[in-house]
Formats: C-alpha cells, structure tokens, sequence
C-alpha cells in the first residue's frame, strides 16, 4: 500500500473533476455545508459564516499536507462549479484500509454525480493507493447513501450501536465495507 502522494491528484471522470479544495472554492464549500439537508447525517452542524468554511477548507487542505486524509472537491468538468466533496476521512496505512466520507449539494442529488464520484474515489484507492479495504460509517436513518454504497458493492457489515455522539445525543451507525477484490 502506498502513503498519500505530495502533490494533490486529480481524477476525471465522464462528467466530473475531482481536485484539491482550495480558497477560490469558498462561496461553495460555504453555500454546501450551510445546507441543513447536505449535513442532516454528518456530525457538523451547518456552517453559520463564511469563517467557519474557510476553517473547514483548512482543515481539508491540513489534513492532506500531513498525510492524514484527502478530500477532494467534486467539480461540474467544464465549469469546475463546485457541488460536493469526497474523501478519505481516516488513511491507516499499516492496516491497509480507509474510511470514506462524501457529501453533495442538494441542488444536486438524484443525477448520478455522486455514484459517479464514488467509482472514480475507488478506482483510484484500489488502484493508485493499493488500500485492500474502504469502510463507511453511515448514520441508521442515512438510507440514500445505504443505497449508494450497497449499488456499489458495498457490503453492509453490522450495526454500531451508540458508535457516535453528535449533537447531543448518541447515534446507531452502519458499517460499510468494500474489499479491493470486490470492485469491478
């Protein structure tokens, strides 16, 4: 398995860039993460200023400077309008596996961009990265991005009961696996 690169890689698909996030992307990481529906399951309440996504946006480019995650900013291809993001939230390299995170503006869902950002995610971490297995933890009421993952061969492998504590209160989340020779 190998370390997250130095530089920043981008990934194509059919319809999608996927890039680094970076400063110029602020009005839409903020108008994203403000969005009580897009942040409905994540443990981050909506963004309440633009400070607060120039906070997240750090944090993002932080956490990929000191090998620790990447998150990627998904992008329309030809006018790099921002409308998500996806990433690899944990990056454990003795253990060879990662946990994913995404998230897509609601402007946005129902259109095939967010299935199409997840092959292109995995196609490069089995692939380029070598990681033998990507996990997800999905909050128990989250049944569209349930869906998401099981269209993509995600294999659901239990229940974490009261696994995280977010607002206040304790939440049952579902752990989600693929397995590197189980992606086509």
């Amino acid at each position: 398995m190998h370390v997250l690169p130095d530089i920043f890689p981008v990934l194509i698909t059919s319809r999608l860039a996927l890039q680094a996030i970076s400063m110029d992307m602020l009005e839409e990481i903020y108008y994203i993460f403000s969005d009580q529906q897009v942040v409905r399951y994540y443990n981050l309440k909506p963004l309440v200023s633009r400070g607060k996504a120039m906070e997240l946006i750090q944090y993002f480019q932080k956490r990929f400077k000191e090998k620790e995650g990447i998150r990627w900013a998904i992008t329309i291809k030809d006018t790099q309008h921002v409308i998500g993001t996806i990433g690899i939230n944990k990056f454990e390299k003795s253990h060879h596996r990662c946990t994913i995170g995404y998230d897509l503006s609601s402007n946005w869902w129902k259109r095939g961009y967010m299935s199409e950002a997840l092959h292109g995610f995995l196609e490069y971490v089995f692939k380029t990265l070598e990681v033998n297995r990507v996990e997800a933890e999905v909050m128990k009421d989250n049944t569209d991005s349930c869906l998401l993952l099981e269209k993509h061969g995600f294999v659901q492998e239990g229940l974490l009961r009261e696994h995280m504590y977010w607002d206040e209160q304790y939440h049952d989340m579902y752990m989600y696996a693929m397995l590197k020779k189980d992606f086509k």
